[in-house]
């Protein structure tokens, strides 16, 4: 699978030109005491192979962000988003403008624009990409965290040697927290990277992107509606390393899958890993090798987020999960108004638009868990050795109705190793 740089660096430069489109608000800046802030870039395009097209390749979703919410800080409403790592935050844009493209599919007599989705003869479900003619590619401007960049990030390691020392740590017996055990190979990792960091439920994005190639990106939700979509291509901007990413969202999943009989349409997807040479302006390494920096100036990584999907108005800032400069009560779900489109409850009452029949249906787990094929290949993915200690979202976390209301459900853990003793879960009883 060797890279076409070309081709690569067209995928690249169409995200970074549609994130530069977008308003400031929410992008990283010059902050005093000589601070600068970098961030990472990732965003979904999808390219029109068909001969007629009069564009190739168009961006349809992005994300900016390098954190995520510690289990501390979870809400039980699904009115935050949890993980605000770029990948993450342009995937679930992505979810929106699917969910919107599969509303002008399901009124096509009433809508003549361009569409991404087709039904299917003698079927019940909608297929993404007019018999394989339109591709879905995914662009980072930073190698995914987790397997794909341990080492690039042990190479940097040993050139600098700047990395602190720190006490290997696992999770369940299976899953490496952060930056630590560089050597440990096709291993499930946990963010954040930094080991001193207050740990979170969140797995890495190379975890994340391996299971999207065993389940699709399209989540479960529209799982029931759609056949999976599946990703053609990654292309990766810094700290690549086509083995590592290779193994660690290719590889590891054909493996977990090998001999495992799938139900129609799913598959070991493999996609292919390409590099590009357009730098993101706003990266660690490009903002580290193009601006002088001073013995008082520091790159500090960026506090906010932002999402945009192709059709909204304007790109939304996030901070710490939530819109920005948005003044929540601790124990109440939001208004909606304040939802950020990509959170899950968001996403649940917009699905509900597309498909009113789940209306007996009372939570969001309970909607994600009839999605009985996508279930059954996420359970597939789950039990092999590869990916058999995912820490999966306690119950609690995703056992609210469409209005946010949470269910009384019965308790599920939070690996005591993940409170790291000092920040409990929180408790929303009251």
């Amino acid at each position: 699978m060797a890279a076409d740089t070309s081709f690569a660096d067209q995928i690249a430069q169409c995200v970074i030109d549609s994130y530069r489109a977008l308003p400031k608000r929410g992008k990283p800046t010059s902050k005093g005491s000589g601070k600068e802030e970098w961030t990472v870039l990732a965003g979904f395009v999808i390219e029109d192979t068909r001969p007629e097209t009069s564009q190739r390749f168009k961006c349809v979703a992005l994300g900016t962000g390098l954190k995520c919410l510690n289990t501390g800080q979870l809400r039980p409403f699904g009115d935050t988003v949890h993980d605000s790592h770029a990948e993450i935050i342009a995937r679930r844009a992505l979810l929106v403008y699917l969910m919107n493209q599969l509303q002008q599919s399901m009124t096509a007599a009433l809508c003549e624009a361009p569409k991404v989705f087709d039904l299917q003869p003698d079927s019940t479900k909608y297929q993404f990409g007019h018999d394989g003619q339109l591709l879905l590619h995914l662009y980072t401007s930073q190698c995914p965290c987790g397997d794909a960049s341990v080492e690039s990030l042990k190479t940097a390691k040993d050139d600098t040697d700047e990395m602190p020392q720190t006490k290997r740590r696992r999770i369940n017996d299976g899953v490496i927290r952060g930056h630590q055990d560089f050597d440990s190979l096709g291993t499930l990792r946990l963010k954040p990277g930094r080991a001193d960091a207050i740990p979170t439920l969140a797995m890495s994005c190379s975890d994340k992107i391996a299971r999207w190639n065993a389940v699709g990106v399209q989540g479960s939700l529209l799982a029931q509606l759609v056949h999976p979509v599946y990703l053609s291509s990654i292309v990766v901007g810094d700290l690549y390393n086509w083995q590592s990413i290779d193994r660690a969202i290719n590889t590891r999943v054909a493996s977990a899958l090998a001999d495992r009989k799938l139900p129609d349409g799913y598959t070991a997807n493999q996609c292919t890993v390409e590099q590009t040479t357009v730098m993101f302006e706003r990266s660690q390494a490009t903002m580290k090798s193009t601006k002088v920096l001073s013995p008082d100036e520091e790159v500090v990584t960026a506090d906010a987020s932002i999402y945009w999907y192709l059709g909204a108005t304007s790109s939304v800032a996030l901070v710490n999960g939530q819109r920005q400069g948005a003044k929540i009560r601790r124990n109440e779900c939001q208004t909606r108004k304040l939802w950020p489109e990509i959170c899950k409850l968001a996403l649940f009452h917009k699905y509900r638009e597309l498909f009113p029949q789940s209306q007996e249906v009372s939570t969001y787990r309970q909607e994600k868990d009839r999605a009985i094929e996508y279930q059954a290949v996420k359970a597939c993915l789950l039990e092999s050795p590869e990916f058999g200690s995912w820490i999966r979202c306690p119950k609690e976390y995703e056992s609210f109705d469409v209005a946010g209301v949470v269910q009384v459900v019965a308790e599920d853990s939070v690996p005591a190793e993940l409170t790291d003793g000092q920040h409990p879960p929180p408790d929303h009883s009251a």
